[in-house]
């Protein structure tokens, strides 16, 4: 994502390694999942996202919408900004991400021009409408206790990844991630009950490179089986390396200030 959904799921989740105890295992996945954040987040970018949400294969809903990121002194800001459709429009999110803490989160209503904080603790909560849920954002937050094993490396669509596995005390089941061998991405996750069976998926359909050869998502896929729910996210026109203006990565100010000059 980028990849709203799947970026701050990274985050979150890159966040967390500083918890996990030294095992061989455990830190050859760190390793390679912090070659994932060097190349998707010790840069700025802006990303047109769009998400469309299908129910039973019938779109239920599209949104489109910017997505900007800025990492500093170890907190990564994202701000998303709704565009379309009027209903959605000016709707605004900011997730905060720091290393052994959880993210916050705020959102900014148009309608009655206030700025909220989030709970991060209803899974449940859609995030604009999209389909996408609090679930997505907190997927990958630090959670005490949490271990992680590099499981194998197996294909995943013609690409060699390796294959890690997550659990944690505080969730039961668990969390398999596959991640490029030859190129620090997530490819294809996976969330499973305490029964084994997926409740959640995401994977990258198409990617693309830049001018310096990196590949980067470009069309993601989220699937709940449990709900028929299929959700696709595009990014288009990422520009990185661009200054932000710093109202936007402020609670304060992130809500009101028209960046879109």
């Amino acid at each position: 994502m980028l990849r709203m959904a799947k970026y701050i799921c990274i985050l979150g989740f890159l966040c967390s390694l500083a918890l996990v105890p030294p095992e061989a295992n455990a830190l050859t996945a760190r390793e390679i999942l912090q070659q994932v954040l060097k190349q998707n987040f010790t840069d700025t970018f802006r990303v047109a996202v769009s998400i469309k949400t299908f129910h039973n294969k019938k779109e239920v809903s599209a949104h489109d919408l910017w997505f900007v990121s800025s990492t500093k002194d170890d907190t990564t800001r994202i701000f998303v900004d709704f565009a379309a459709p009027p209903e959605s429009k000016g709707l605004r999110f900011l997730f905060m991400v720091r290393p052994r803490q959880l993210p916050e989160a705020f959102m900014y209503a148009p309608s009655a021009q206030k700025t909220l904080p989030l709970a991060l603790d209803d899974q449940g909560a859609e995030i604009g409408s999209t389909g996408l849920t609090m679930e997505d954002i907190q997927a990958f937050a630090p959670q005490e206790g949490q271990e992680e094993t590099l499981v194998k490396e197996e294909p995943v669509d013609g690409r060699q990844c390796y294959l890690i596995r997550i659990t944690s005390p505080q969730r039961p089941g668990a969390r398999l991630v596959w991640v490029g061998k030859d190129f620090p991405a997530i490819v294809k996750s996976q969330e499973l009950d305490a029964n084994g069976k997926v409740t959640r998926a995401f994977r990258v359909v198409e990617f693309f490179k830049d001018e310096q050869g990196r590949e980067y998502p470009r069309l993601e896929e989220i699937t709940v089986p449990t709900k028929n729910v299929r959700i696709e996210v595009r990014q288009e026109h990422a520009v990185f390396g661009i200054q932000i203006p710093q109202e936007i990565l402020d609670p304060k100010t992130f809500g009101t200030f028209q960046w879109m000059k």
